[in-house]
């Protein structure tokens, strides 16, 4: 554990980040207050600051520490980050036995290390666990005598309320599923186990292959035999390993899809007003949003940019009470250190801008001085085709209007003449109802660029410094499916309202889909959605819009699905569009398809450690069941629900199943939702889980679920069988 002044207790497992220095919004603005000021006078050494960073939420939490020497400071660093990863690299029964200490600990409420009978059903209650009272007092006696001496006999101390967790934990669909292929003994042999993967899993796992994996997960000394063997606690284990997930374990781990296709052939992970941490009229505008939305694999980010003091960009959203940071530090703390920490894929910095020509140049200085090399400056010359992800590797596009060369040359402009860039019915106008891109139709001339007619009756102030640093991600007007796919090259990009875009996909969806398959597409919230909530990004996806952009702070299923399609592919923010959204076909994606389905049958056996809504540990035990939802085009969209268990949120057991038949299986995604049957007639959810059609792993598997804001509910899991057929 980690103790900060303030007595706020941290778990290492929460820690997200540690970083050393002012990088965290709140040493920024120390920077800025001392910016200008002789070292001997500030109070504050930015060689003894640092900065943890906590998860645990959708917002991450900051604490900005200072030491009393910068040796300290890198002490504490470097420690820190050693035991951060100790904890992230503990196997899974390793994990599950701290989170038990942790609930000890919880329920400690006098601190002497011991909780009684009562204290313990107490904390069972809040962990979701009802027994039998005398069954209860026989498992609590048999842990107490494990280790305690009889002058405590009333008692348990954090070990051994752990071995009386553990003898709750019988699991019988998986102690029938081990009988099948033990030996006389109760053992699973190398064999037995190699059986189970041939006939369960439709695999085939050598001899050798299955040693390796009873010494890896076999806890007792079964595993150092001469012939190694593996108990049903060591079968657990294994089932319950990264192996087991879900989700195709390669597909999160590693970028299995073509990357050498067009950028237009790619769903691209998008955030919209990625500053903000709350709502888009009085949310807090920070630093740590670009940050957590890098390292989530976002590979396209906004920034708002305004004229600010001292001439220096703001970012924030104009006309609002928004709070504002500075355009620099975005760049200095965000962009440079987390472009590609999770992903070697090129990002896409789309730029709203509303400053004047001075402050634009002052931006276009701190890209090419801050970002350097990693910007992508190749002409577009007569580019037919965009460039591949793979060729754009560690690179960072720059998405804004494009000037003729003829028209660059400094401008200097009045503040009465700072407007908005013109971008596209951006998002300049969110504060007002949707426009549809409509309010100019002056047209754009063939290569991308704006004419000087345009530019003089917009007042466009579009700097010759900013403007040369645009290439492949020209911001342009649009003015129809026809007009683009006749005039339109590949370097043009929209940006559309969500009204707009569900316009275009109900008047024309295939001519849509065509205009997608050449150019890229931005689609972002309107702008009555002053909540920051989101919409539905399934639709627009399925129309082959590469650049869906959401608020990532919202909690809804919108972020859920997002989260759960761009984690694969090893989370590098680009996804592969299914060949019929990237080639031309002979038939309309409105109709059913002639093909056969795939069918999917899902068996929901079990679920384990079922947690109360909010993970509280307050309220009656829950009656769980399971909400089973399929998304993707309209002829697979299906819902399926499981009976409720009643008060069983340790173990519940539902061994149901579910067949249906799904025909765009590219496009589809399996949605898990727990949820209680509540006598109060709100169903709350309990936890969750997605997985997009084509990473699912078929055989046996645990699926591990995550509350609202997409963080695990460890050891939260359900246990299910996955089969799927032609």
């Amino acid at each position: 554990m980690c103790v900060v002044k303030s007595r706020v207790l941290v778990d290492f497992s929460d820690i997200v980040d540690v970083r050393k220095g002012w990088r965290s919004d709140v040493f920024n603005q120390i920077a800025k207050e001392v910016e200008g000021k002789p070292r001997s006078s500030v109070d504050v050494d930015e060689n003894t600051c640092f900065t943890v960073v906590v998860g645990g939420s959708n917002r991450n939490r900051t604490f900005d520490l200072v030491a009393k020497t910068p040796e300290e400071c890198d002490t504490w660093v470097r420690g820190l980050k050693h035991l951060i990863h100790m904890s992230k690299t503990q196997e899974k029964s390793e994990q599950f036995d701290r989170w038990l200490m942790k609930m000890f600990r919880s329920a400690d409420d006098n601190k002497d290390g011991g909780l009684s009978f009562d204290e313990c059903l107490s904390l069972l209650k809040q962990m979701n666990v009802k027994l039998r009272k005398s069954y209860a007092r026989k498992l609590f006696n048999q842990a107490n005598s494990l280790t305690r001496s009889s002058d405590r006999e009333q008692v348990l101390d954090e070990n051994e309320f752990v071995a009386f967790y553990h003898l709750l934990m019988s699991r019988p669909e998986i102690n029938t599923l081990f009988s099948r292929y033990a030996d006389e003994d109760d053992e699973l042999s190398s064999e037995g186990l190699s059986q189970f993967f041939y006939r369960e899993l439709r695999c085939t796992k050598h001899a050798d292959d299955c040693l390796e994996l009873i010494r890896e997960y076999e806890p007792s000394d079964l595993k150092h035999k001469d012939e190694p063997k593996m108990s049903v606690i060591g079968f657990t284990n294994l089932l319950l390993s990264e192996e087991f997930q879900l989700c195709e374990s390669k597909h999160l781990a590693e970028v299995y899809q073509d990357m050498t296709q067009p950028l237009s052939h790619y769903f691209i992970a998008s955030s919209h007003n990625t500053y903000l941490t709350g709502n888009q009229l009085s949310g807090e505008s920070t630093v740590e949003g670009y940050i957590n939305a890098l390292t989530k694999g976002c590979r396209c980010v906004e920034l708002d940019c305004w004229d600010g003091p001292k001439g220096e960009p703001m970012v924030y959203h104009g006309f609002t009470l928004t709070t504002k940071i500075m355009f620099h530090d975005i760049l200095t703390d965000a962009i440079l250190p987390y472009a590609f920490k999770v992903s070697d894929y090129p990002v896409i910095l789309s730029l709203e801008v509303h400053c004047s020509a001075e402050q634009q140049a002052r931006m276009a200085h701190h890209l090419t001085t801050i970002l350097g090399e990693l910007l992508y400056l190749q002409p577009v010359d007569d580019l037919t085709q965009l460039p591949s992800p793979e060729q754009l590797k560690r690179k960072i596009i720059i998405k804004a209007k494009k000037l003729k060369t003829q028209l660059c040359k400094p401008m200097r402009m009045s503040k009465a003449e700072d407007i908005n860039d013109g971008q596209d019915d951006e998002e300049s106008s969110q504060s007002e109802p949707d426009s549809d891109n409509e309010a100019d139709e002056e047209p754009v001339q063939a290569d991308g660029t704006i004419s000087s007619t345009v530019v003089k009756k917009q007042q466009v102030p579009v700097e010759c410094h900013l403007s040369d640093l645009v290439n492949i991600c020209q911001a342009v007007h649009f003015h129809g499916l026809h007009y683009s796919k006749m005039h339109g090259k590949c370097f043009h990009m929209s940006s559309f309202a969500e009204n707009k875009a569900k316009k275009l996909i109900s008047n024309d969806l295939d001519g849509f889909i065509d205009y997608n398959r050449r150019q890229l597409s931005r689609i972002y919230p309107g702008g009555k959605r002053a909540d920051s909530s989101n919409f539905n990004p399934i639709q627009f996806w399925n129309a082959g819009c590469q650049i869906v952009a959401l608020n990532y702070q919202g909690k809804e299923s919108p972020c859920f699905y997002n989260e759960a399609k761009f984690k694969t592919n090893g989370n590098c923010g680009y996804i592969l569009k299914p060949s019929y959204l990237r080639d031309q076909t002979s038939y309309s994606l409105n109709d059913r398809p002639a093909w056969s389905p795939k069918v999917l049958r899902l068996q929901l056996i079990s679920g384990q450690h079922i947690p109360k809504p909010d993970n509280s540990t307050d309220g009656e035990i829950v009656d769980p069941y399971i909400k089973v939802k399929v998304i993707g085009m309209e002829c697979d969209q299906r819902e399926f629900k499981t009976n409720d268990i009643h008060d069983n949120g340790l173990n519940p057991v539902w061994n149901e199943t579910f067949e249906f038949p799904v025909f765009y299986p590219d496009l589809a995604m399996l949605n898990l939702a727990v949820k209680d049957n509540s006598n109060t007639g709100v169903n709350e959810l309990l936890g969750a889980y997605a997985v997009p059609f084509t990473s699912l792993r078929e055989g046996y598997c645990h699926c591990p679920l995550l509350n609202e804001q997409r963080q695990p509910l460890s050891p939260a899991t359900l246990f299910m069988h996955v089969s799927i057929t032609e």
